[in-house]
């Protein structure tokens, strides 16, 4: 009885959902538009359908930085949490990790990976 709720809850989210989408297919537009079955890549509709374009580099330098500093900040959360219990040992273990990072985004930077001055190739 005590996950009664929890059902009651599903089921009115599952009837909302349900109307939603009926009160979509009713009173939705129902000619196709231009671009309805254009990939977009970022909610901006490309300009050709090929996608054999090329990218510059810093694009992907850029994405695997933030992935890096984002592991990093997920890291740092529950470590923060428990910090009182690990005492020197984590502390020495976090500054490792904080310095071994901090390298690697100095490298980056000396090696230009956060130089964003390049030529635009031309359409």
């Amino acid at each position: 009885m005590e996950y009664f709720w929890i059902l009651v809850f599903a089921a009115i989210m599952l009837i909302v959902g349900i109307i939603m989408i009926s009160l979509n297919a009713l009173l939705g537009p129902r000619e196709p538009q231009l671009y309805e079955d254009y990939p977009y890549e970022c909610g901006v509709p490309l300009y050709d359908k090929d996608a054999q374009t090329t990218f510059h580099q810093g694009y992907y330098l850029l994405g695997l930085l933030l992935l890096l500093f984002d592991i990093e900040a997920a890291f740092l959360f529950p470590w923060t949490v428990v910090y009182r219990y690990l005492g020197v040992f984590g502390f020495i273990e976090m500054l490792i990790f904080i310095i071994i990072l901090t390298y690697g985004l100095l490298y980056a930077w000396a090696k230009g990976a956060l130089n964003w001055q390049f030529e635009i190739e031309e359409l």
